[in-house]
């Protein structure tokens, strides 16, 4: 990746939008980041990370405190990046959460974060994404690193240079994983270990289905019980063998039960013959009861047959009374109706003649209303042109007082205006003075801030001297039990070598014991023995020495562990108190660096920025106050503008109301000329027209409504006289079909054998009581038939023979059966036991079968498993392997640069330890000191050498990664702060090893405050603070 363009707006301590063109240093890749505490030089990296990840550069960085305090709240808050990777330029434009004011209304609202992601081809532009999650996974996805590793990678904020080496085996592990995509080798671990489990557990398996499948093996009596113990191959023959005999024992059992089958075949349909003979005779006797039950029930069924014909024939009958009855109803209806139609023509013919007798009277008075229309229409037209001539004559009149109006409004506008003019001039003298109010408030801000910088320092400062004495105090006590670990050792060593002595003399001893002059010593050859080895005073015996042995092993293994823990709380010490003094240098305090000294600088801190807050709250409220005048002077001069629209307008509307004027007296005398009445109240005109209007119109309204009456009664009396000469007709029709109905009804009774009406309707029965009747008739002659033709029927069948005795046949069919079934049973079971061995002796095979192909399997596969999962006499991994073989090139460019920057001191190398307690191993970090020759942890390293170190392997580490194609492109890297920390010679030996990084086309940025780096390098990125916020530029030496 490589840094094109950085815009910055409203973030941090830039307020104005600012824009960082890297294209400008041309062949200059190498640039120093320059500015004063506090002016926004680490900004650059926070707003670069800010724009890839959503996140600032440093630890101790978060989104929120990413706004400027310059910025006003109108004033939007974003970064836009430009980078250009692997020949594809992209642009990205992200907006943190920050408030902003409503739309509509007052108050505020959160504006979420967002971002958008740009892809530019062919000098065009097309989005990629622009939702911050999608946005997230594609940065990751074409830088191939995530936050954490871009911020160790590329970015190397203050405080932080030491943890690229420090980092532990397992989280550098992570680092390189993502960085060279090695998780295709952790894939085939994984793959590997769930085979071999799996496998495994599918052996385990086969290996209990079988012992499951022996356990199920049906045996005889005569069987072993511990047959199922025995060898699987054992049992597998024994089984064979017991189902061979279970075969022959089916085959004789069968035989037997077909004999008892034949036997029973012949009980059975006997036992069938006699049942059906036997059931013959007990129907005849239940049909002979049936029979005289039949005859006793015919006298009913023959009283019933008579009631049913007289039902039937009253039901022939039936249809004409009805018809007969329906005439007589509709006669009455037509009588009833006939008279109140009679009752009413009446009535309506006196009353039209009322109306006939009016109807004349008024028709003869039409003259008489005519005149009174005409009179009322004159009275109308002389109050029009009255009103007319008195609604001008008043609106000239309001007009005029209107004008009067306007003309005192106008004079009130212009006197106003003047006073206005004057407030604004005494308002104007008042806010003289204040630029030089907000320049002292800008410096009384500045410095507040500044010491607000400087407190948050010796606060750091004061935890990290916190931290530096509990080092301290951890280093004394662990220093204490090294002393004791060292003395036990010593004494446990004296102890363990006495008795090793001890062993070697008494073995001397013995020896002497077998020597004689002239013999010569196994030993030495001699054959003179002038000093032999004397008798011990007390040997220990092997076991004794073995547990003194132990202890001894044990003992080295505890003074080796407080030995590390010492060199590792000196070396952390050590970068502690280095990083306590840079911050206390930093400060430039002329006291000793103390507890008391730090407690003192905070509280000068403190007190000095609550004077300054004062005095700056004081100059705030003064500028606050001119403020408030600049709002009154600005509404003022806004309601002179509108004072003076308003009075142009209020001149204007006179002018016109004038012409007005003068037109509408002209109108006057021309009206005034078209009044003729004698009077000049309209009232008395309209009451003489509403007199007129009322009498004209009610003796209209008579005249309506008795012509409406008339010609309704006169309907009214023509329609209800053809009503009445209707009904008598229908009344005449209506007697002669009832005549008819009777004489038919009759007729009828006579017809069917009824000789009155009281016998027809004793023989009438309802439907449903009828088809009772019928039914009940019907169902005794089906019976009676079907019961003699079935007696006759069993009478011939059963002449000549005689019941059976059907107990004595069925006892013999029930014990020849239950034998049968018995049999049945016996053969089942050994069919179903020869059946399952069977199955067994199946399974047990297709089970042994493939048992043995995945044992096949296992075997290779769990040794790949072992090896490739790090359990190998190295306790190396495959992924760890392949991971350490990138590490050993990233070191060879790492040492390239180390050898230049430590004078060929120090060289970096990769621990061929085998870690402790099952730990993975390959990936840890260790230094060879060529001075000492001696290897030793990288954490023992001091500031400045850990320095040169982490930088070493940062710039080893990209070389290394851009030069494997399809990798991680890292053609930037900035560094923050660190290289105070180096003496002059060390410092020339860094600035050399970076000006080698130009050759490859490498763009490195260094923020540092030494002045030696500021001399070397040409191109600085200027960061100039103001009251407006900082501003950043490019300058060239």
């Amino acid at each position: 990746m490589k840094a094109l363009t950085l815009t910055m707006a409203a973030f941090g301590p830039y307020r104005h939008k600012q824009v960082v063109d890297f294209t400008t240093l041309g062949e200059e890749s190498i640039f120093l980041i320059t500015g004063p505490t506090g002016a926004g030089k680490t900004t650059i990296f926070d707003a670069m990370c800010f724009a890839l990840y959503g996140r600032a550069s440093g630890s101790d960085r978060d989104q929120d405190s990413m706004r400027s305090h310059f910025a006003d709240s109108g004033e939007p808050t974003y970064v836009e990046f430009t980078f250009e990777l692997r020949g594809k330029t992209y642009r990205i434009v992200r907006m943190p959460k920050q408030m902003k004011k409503k739309e509509r209304g007052e108050g505020w609202k959160e504006d979420p974060a967002r971002a958008d992601f740009y892809i530019i081809q062919d000098e065009e532009e097309k989005l990629v994404a622009s939702k911050i999650k999608e946005v997230n996974e594609y940065i990751e996805e074409i830088l191939g690193l995530d936050y954490e590793q871009f911020r160790k990678m590329i970015m190397i904020p203050q405080g932080e240079f030491r943890k690229l080496i420090s980092e532990n085996s397992k989280e550098r592990e992570e680092i390189l994983q993502r960085i060279f995509k090695t998780e295709f080798f952790a894939e085939v671990t994984d793959y590997f270990k769930k085979q071999s489990k799996a496998l495994e557990t599918e052996i385990n398996q086969f290996e209990w289905k079988i012992s499951q499948e022996k356990e199920r093996i049906v045996w005889g009596e005569e069987a072993d019980a511990d047959l199922e113990n025995e060898e699987l191959s054992k049992v597998r023959e024994r089984l064979n063998e017991r189902i061979d005999h279970q075969k022959q024992m089916v085959s004789d059992e069968k035989a037997y039960v077909n004999q008892l089958q034949q036997t029973t075949d012949t009980l059975q349909n006997q036992y069938f013959e006699s049942k059906q003979l036997l059931d013959l005779f007990e129907e005849r006797d239940r049909l002979s009861i049936e029979h005289q039950k039949l005859e006793e029930n015919s006298t009913a069924i023959k009283g019933l047959e008579k009631e049913y014909a007289d039902a039937k024939q009253a039901a022939e009958v039936r249809p004409y009374e009805k018809q007969y009855e329906e005439r007589k109803r509709e006669l009455d209806q037509l009588c009833s109706t006939q008279k109140d139609r009679e009752e009413t023509y009446n009535r309506v013919k006196s009353e039209f003649h009322d109306v006939h007798e009016e109807y004349v009277k008024e028709a003869d008075q039409q003259e008489d209303r005519d005149r009174l229309k005409e009179a009322w229409q004159q009275k109308l037209r002389e109050k029009e042109h009255l009103e007319e001539f008195l609604k001008k004559n008043q609106g000239l009149e309001d007009l005029e007082k209107d004008i009067d109006k306007k003309r005192r409004s106008l004079s009130d506008l212009k006197e106003t205006e003047q006073k206005i003019h004057e407030d604004t001039k005494l308002m104007k003298e008042k806010m003289k003075g204040e630029r030089s109010l907000r320049e002292a408030a800008y410096e009384k801000k500045q410095s507040y801030q500044n010491l607000k910088i400087r407190k948050e320092t010796v606060e750091r400062l004061s935890k990290e001297w916190f931290q530096l004495a509990k080092l301290r105090t951890k280093y004394q006590s662990i220093s204490k039990g090294y002393q004791e670990e060292k003395q036990t050792l010593q004494s446990i060593k004296e102890t363990y070598e006495k008795a090793l002595d001890d062993i070697r003399k008494h073995h001397a001893y013995t020896l002497s014991l077998h020597l004689s002059d002239g013999t010569p010593c196994p030993v030495c050859g001699s054959p003179e023995h002038p000093d032999l080895a004397g008798k011990p005073d007390e040997v220990m015996s092997e076991e004794q020495v073995d547990r003194l042995r132990e202890r001894h092993k044990e003992a080295e293994r505890s003074f080796e562990k407080v030995q590390d823990e010492l060199i590792q709380v000196k070396s952390e010490g050590e970068a502690q108190r280095q990083l306590t003094e840079s911050i206390w240098s930093d400060l430039k305090v002329e006291h000793e660096l103390s507890e008391d000294s730090i407690e003192e600088e905070r509280q000068t801190c403190s007190d000095e920025m609550k004077k300054i807050l004062e005095e700056y709250n004081d100059l705030k409220e003064k500028i606050e106050a001119i403020q408030t005048i600049e709002k009154k002077v600005d509404q003022m001069d806004q309601h002179l503008e509108s004072l003076k629209k308003e009075k142009d307008a209020l001149q204007q509307t006179i002018n016109d109301q004038q012409q007005e004027q003068t037109k509408r007296k002209t109108e006057l005398e021309s009206l005034k000329e078209n009044v003729s009445s004698t009077t000049d109240h309209p009232g008395e005109l309209v009451e003489e027209a509403a007199k007129l209007e009322n009498l004209y119109k009610n003796a209209d309204k008579k005249w309506k409504d008795i012509q409406s009456l008339y010609q309704r009664k006169r309907d009214e009396w023509q329609k209800i006289q053809t009503s009445v000469e209707e009904g008598q007709n229908y009344l005449d029709q209506g007697k002669k079909a009832l005549e008819q109905r009777k004489t038919e009804f009759d007729q009828t009774l006579v017809q069917f054998s009824f000789e009155s009406v009281e016998e027809y309707q004793s023989a009438i029965r309802a439907p449903q009581k009828m088809e009772q009747m019928i039914n009940e008739i019907q169902q005794y002659q089906q019976r009676v038939h079907v019961v003699n033709e079935r007696l006759e029927e069993l009478n011939q069948k059963l002449k000549e023979k005689e019941r059976p005795e059907l107990n004595a046949v069925q006892e013999k069919l029930e014990e020849m059966q239950e034998k049968l079934n018995a049999q049945r049973e016996v053969v089942n079971h050994l069919n179903v036991s020869l059946q399952q061995n069977e199955s067994i002796r199946e399974n047990i095979r297709a089970l042994v079968e493939e048992q043995g192909e995945l044992a096949a399997k296992y075997y290779d596969i769990a040794e790949l498993a072992q090896i490739a999962n790090g359990d190998n006499h190295l306790r190396l991994s495959l992924e760890r392997y392949v991971l350490a073989s990138y590490l050993d090139e990233i070191l060879i460019q790492a040492n390239l640069r180390l050898d230049q920057m430590t004078d060929h001191r120090y060289q970096l190398i990769r621990s061929d330890s085998i870690a402790k307690r099952g730990a993975q191993s390959g990936l840890d970090l260790e230094v060879i000191d060529h001075h000492t020759g001696q290897q030793r942890s990288v954490r023992t390293l001091s500031g400045g050498e850990g320095f040169k170190t982490s930088l070493s392997l940062a710039l080893g580490m990209a070389d290394v990664v851009q030069a494997h194609a399809g990798g991680v492109q890292l053609d930037t890297l900035f560094i923050d702060e660190g290289f105070g920390t180096l003496d002059d010679l060390s410092l020339e030996q860094a600035i050399g090893c970076l000006r080698s990084l130009q050759d490859g086309n490498r763009m490195l940025g260094i923020i540092s405050h030494v002045q030696q780096l500021k001399e070397e390098i040409p191109a600085k990125l200027q960061i100039d603070a103001g009251p407006e916020g900082s501003k950043v530029e490019f300058v060239f030496q």
